[in-house]
């Protein structure tokens, strides 16, 4: 499937269920032109823990790429 904002949102909701758990969100700010680069600007809890790198990494990261394999990178945005 190709990368886009509307279908990587359309994966989202599994994700953002799991970060809710512990007080947390995401929120997509933009796609790379390439589509290799997803920028994200995480919320509550997920802005201050030591562990948002790893979470990025294989919370957010690896389940997306299952559907978008030309996704290579998610950067945090700060606010």
């Amino acid at each position: 499937m190709k990368a886009t904002l509307e279908n990587i949102a359309s994966y989202l909701g599994p994700i953002r269920s799991y970060l809710a758990i512990d007080g947390g969100d995401i929120e997509v700010v933009s796609l790379s032109p390439d589509g290799k680069r997803l920028y994200v600007r995480l919320l509550g809890s997920c802005r201050t823990c030591d562990l948002n790198s790893t979470t990025i990494q294989l919370g957010v990261l690896e389940p997306l790429r299952r559907h978008f394999p030309s996704l290579e990178v998610v950067e945090i945005v700060p606010e």
